[in-house]
């Protein structure tokens, strides 16, 4: 039998780059009702998925994904 820790699908988040809001990946909202910034559903530097509502840097790349207010980045 499968272990269903291991074959679950991953939870995963978008994350707002700006202040760190984090929404199910599951939800309807594609940007921050905080501040407007379009959130990140993955890595921008690797592609890897949010696994953790929590997160600030990439577990696969070690990316930051937030960035100090005052100085977004181009893609916003």
């Amino acid at each position: 039998m499968d272990d269903p820790l291991t074959t679950s699908p991953a939870l995963t988040y978008r994350l707002c780059p700006h202040c760190a809001r984090a929404v199910p990946g599951h939800s309807a909202e594609f940007y921050c009702a905080n501040d407007g910034t379009r959130l990140l559903e993955v890595c921008p530097q690797c592609g890897a998925p949010i696994t953790s509502p929590y997160a600030r840097f990439c577990v696969r790349c070690g990316a930051n994904l937030t960035w100090p207010p005052g100085s977004p980045p181009s893609q916003r």
